[in-house]
């Protein structure tokens, strides 16, 4: 705590001229977070992971001198899209390509005209309102209304070459307009051989009638550890699918907090969590059904090899007096060695009678029935063991309607599996 404390003194000195009314969301945040402290595994919602790491680790937030040489290719840029560039905390405009139809603001502006957007309004989590105290780092989209961005949005948060431990608390809003159009992939990348810690917040705001296609993709260092806290506001007939692949860092810890505000809103949310070694994956999924006709779908796999462990942990509220709910959730879970560990905890809480709910979880082990049948077709072990893996992770992918950004992540599941096959 002591580092955060002299980081946080560092900030307010470092931007002596900030506008008084951030000052003041900065201080009242940071006062919130050192009254709840970290996570500790007596909080129910947080018990399954252990942050020590994070509170023992004397980061320092990234300064202007942290920006490194800039690479000649970006990293982890996906052919044909528009690229938002970040590295080291650091917005690089000229790299950036911004279509028409959308507006990219960072900092102060943001926050003058949207104050509300950064009021934390007493959540418990501790990584919410450090971030909100904090925050150094990210960027406003705005897609305009009535528009069509055909091409992805591809923003991409890299962190790398740092002389001692580094921390950075990015702030972003996507915000489409309505009866707009558009592909954002938020992506997190990391190289790196020193501990580094990304506490991300991401609002995304979707008002009527707009569509969304987000895909968040998180492949950090394994020195790295990453909080991230993302809220989805979707309004009137809005539509929105998200794709959450993750597969970097050492810790990773992400809750999701989805609203289904308007009536006939929609939400697809697909997950998949890559695990080995030692890592630790805990994602946490709140969706609240606050209005008529609306529906959600969520699946959510994990692939865990090693000594590596994951959580679980969704939950769907459906509000009093809405009508026509359709919600469903499903996490599948295969473990490829004896020592990995998985928590899941799909829940329900209904409060209303004109529904249709159902939610279910399953952790097991490769069917050795399909091993077998693939064997006596004369495939060796390993490619078989590929063939049923693959089949199982790659059927997240399907709502996604990119065919480069689905290549992407097709050969990045590829490249991890047969990494994890060859180990074993």
């Amino acid at each position: 705590m002591n580092y955060l404390q002299k980081q946080f003194d560092a900030l307010l000195k470092y931007w002596p001229n900030e506008d008084q009314a951030l000052r003041d969301v900065r201080l009242k945040s940071f006062d919130q977070f050192k009254t709840l402290g970290f996570p500790t595994k007596k909080w129910e919602e947080w018990q399954f992971t252990d942050f020590s790491a994070i509170e023992k680790t004397d980061y320092r937030l990234s300064w202007a001198s942290d920006l490194p040489q800039i690479p000649d290719q970006i990293p982890g840029q996906i052919e044909d899209c528009h690229t938002v560039f970040i590295i080291n905390g650091h917005y690089q405009p000229p790299l950036s390509d911004i279509p028409d139809g959308v507006t990219v603001v960072t900092g102060l502006d943001h926050f003058r005209s949207n104050p509300e957007l950064y009021a934390i309004n007493g959540s418990k989590n501790p990584f919410l309102a450090l971030n909100t105290s904090m925050m150094n780092s990210g960027v406003h989209v705005l897609i305009k209304p009535n528009t069509l961005i055909e091409k992805p949005i591809q923003l991409i948060y890299f962190t790398t070459e740092f002389s001692d431990p580094l921390m950075n608390h990015p702030r972003f809003v996507f915000h489409i307009g309505k009866n707009a159009q558009a592909n954002i992939i938020e992506h997190y990348l990391g190289v790196s051989t020193l501990s580094y810690f990304v506490n991300s917040v991401t609002q995304v705001i979707l008002d009527e009638n707009a569509r969304l296609f987000h895909v968040r993709i998180q492949e950090e260092a394994a020195t790295g550890s990453h909080t991230a806290s993302t809220h989805y506001e979707v309004k009137s007939n809005a539509q929105l699918n998200v794709t959450s692949i993750t597969s970097g860092t050492q810790l990773f810890r992400h809750d999701i907090q989805l609203n289904l505000q308007g009536k006939g809103a929609e939400a697809i949310l697909n997950g998949l969590s890559l695990t080995d070694n030692s890592q630790h994956q805990d994602q946490h999924v709140v969706v609240n059904h606050e209005n008529d006709a609306c529906q959600s779908h969520q699946l959510f796999k994990y692939i865990l090899a090693d000594k590596s462990s994951g959580v679980f942990n969704g939950k769907v509220v459906v509000h009093k007096h809405t009508k026509q709910t359709d919600a469903n959730q499903s996490n599948k879970n295969l473990l490829l060695s004896s020592t990995a560990l998985m928590n899941a905890n799909p829940q329900l809480e209904i409060y209303s009678e004109d529904v249709k709910c159902a939610h279910g979880s399953t952790t097991g082990q490769i069917d050795p029935e399909e091993l077998f049948y693939l064997r006596s077709r004369g495939i060796d072990l390993k490619k078989a063991s590929e063939l049923i893996i693959g089949g199982f992770a790659k059927d997240i992918l399907d709502s996604i309607k990119n065919e480069n950004v689905k290549s992407y992540l097709n050969n990045k599941i590829t490249n991890w599996l047969e990494s994890v096959l060859n180990d074993g």
